[in-house]
């Protein structure tokens, strides 16, 4: 069963990160503008929790697994990655404060975190909102390792593996990438979206106003957060999976239990949204160059900055998701179905 409502979600949460960067992309805007949406990526990572359970088969294999995983995730990302590297080597004013080496490209194309040269406290790739890849790929690895299992145990080794890996990582004394990469307690929201599939799935229900209310007061206390109780309040310096990760879980468990029409655009911009995700940065390097010329100064010009920046990121992504995402996928299942042949023959 396709949950479009879902679908729905994953739009909103790649348009909420948009907002976040958009918000930022100029200095003399910024400080008119009210930021938040970066907890989009924790609605993702919940997301993805809850889909790798719900559509995971009992027999299939942990090979052919992480091969689907790999084919999704990894063709859109490495022509981004590419791209990067590209324009950066042609025109590097283009974006804001990206800084390329041979060593960090390859450790981008296949998820090694690795300290950003641009943003030295981030383990972030050279395309910037990859780094939520890194997250996605160890989740990937750890379910396909759980697949050589039964199904029951599979929500209980990942999240036994998750846990003793993060405790681990908390009393190895490095200031290392990868130390700080596994002693982030955000991978942990894939655990909340394995349990509200599990819940899901054998059969719990909830009222649809209810579900309405879960997304309220969700994105109510991501939107308090994320304005009162950042990294620079001590007094609220609470675990993320706590201020970001129950939030975004109430966000999709709600999704779950509305009622909405099916809408076909609304369904394209939800698989449109990782094309969304990975190509928005490229759109603001462009529009930040070109537009505040012409909007000039003031609250309105930052406003329409930010309208216009949503809307022209959205409208890209699709062709990009038709056209590219698409096409590279097709030709990889081309090659497969050939290679396939060949050996029949």
């Amino acid at each position: 069963m396709r949950l479009h409502a879902l679908q729905y979600l994953r739009a909103v949460a790649a348009l909420l990160v948009v907002f976040s960067h958009a918000c930022i992309q100029v200095p003399a805007y910024e400080a008119r503008l009210i930021e938040f949406g970066a907890f989009g990526v924790d609605i993702f990572f919940v997301l993805s929790g809850f889909i790798m359970l719900y559509i995971a088969k009992p027999d299939q294999k942990p090979g052919d697994f992480i091969a689907s995983r790999i084919r999704r995730v990894v063709p859109l990302y490495w022509f981004f990655t590419i791209l990067m590297v590209l324009i950066f080597l042609v025109m590097p004013s283009v974006f804001n404060k990206a800084q390329l080496t041979v060593d960090s490209t390859l450790r981008s194309l296949f998820f090694i975190p690795h300290w950003s040269a641009a943003h030295p406290d981030r383990t972030w790739p050279i395309v910037p909102p990859g780094w939520s890849l890194n997250f996605e790929m160890y989740f990937y690895s750890l379910f396909a390792l759980s697949m050589f299992a039964k199904p029951q145990w599979r929500l209980p080794i990942i999240s036994t593996i998750i846990t003793v890996v993060f405790l681990v990582a908390l009393q190895i004394d490095s200031t290392g990438p990868i130390q700080h990469f596994f002693s982030d307690n955000t991978v942990f929201e894939f655990i909340l979206g394995m349990l509200l599939a599990y819940s899901f799935k054998r059969g719990f229900k909830l009222p649809p106003v209810a579900g309405w209310l879960l997304i309220a007061v969700g994105f109510f206390l991501l939107f308090i957060h994320s304005q009162f109780w950042g990294l620079n309040s001590p007094s609220f310096n609470l675990p993320g999976i706590l201020v970001n990760g129950v939030p975004a879980t109430m966000v999709v468990a709600g999704t779950l239990y509305i009622v909405l029409p099916v809408n076909k655009l609304w369904v394209l911009l939800g698989d449109a949204s990782y094309a969304l995700y990975l190509s928005h940065i490229f759109v603001l390097g462009v529009l930040r160059a070109v537009l505040p010329p012409i909007l000039g100064d003031g609250q309105m010009a930052a406003l329409l900055f930010v309208i216009i920046s949503m809307l022209v990121s959205l409208i890209v992504s699709v062709p990009i998701h038709q056209f590219i995402d698409n096409w590279l996928l097709r030709q990889e299942r081309l090659c497969m179905f050939k290679s396939v042949k060949h050996r029949e023959a």
